[in-house]
């Protein structure tokens, strides 16, 4: 990890929840300065910063780090509504996301 991953990472989960980042620092109580030099990869947030971030978004510091997920909160949202399907749903989707994957390859 560096700080060109927390930045976008900080970036990518404002932008998905449509905050600016005046916005945040507002909320978070940082100056604005403070988000942009994250963002940009200039600084690094503290501990009690990132988990304020990660509280504010509802999410673990855990998904905010995890690589594997380019774009936590739509994963996190896609993910309840999958939770509130049943097998047969479940199969449609996975049926679906492969013909749009394969298509996409071409």
């Amino acid at each position: 990890m560096d700080k060109k991953f927390i930045g976008d990472r900080y970036a990518k989960i404002r932008l998905a929840h449509g905050i600016s980042g005046r916005k945040l620092s507002q909320e978070l109580g940082q100056s604005t300065e403070y988000i942009n030099q994250i963002e940009n990869g200039r600084n690094l947030p503290s501990v009690e910063g990132l988990l304020n971030f990660c509280d504010y978004f509802h999410i673990s510091v855990g998904e905010f780090f995890e690589d594997g997920f380019a774009y936590p909160v739509q994963y996190d949202k896609i993910i309840k509504e999958l939770n509130k399907m049943d097998a047969l749903g479940l199969d449609t989707v996975y049926d679906l996301l492969r013909l749009i994957n394969s298509n996409k390859n071409k």
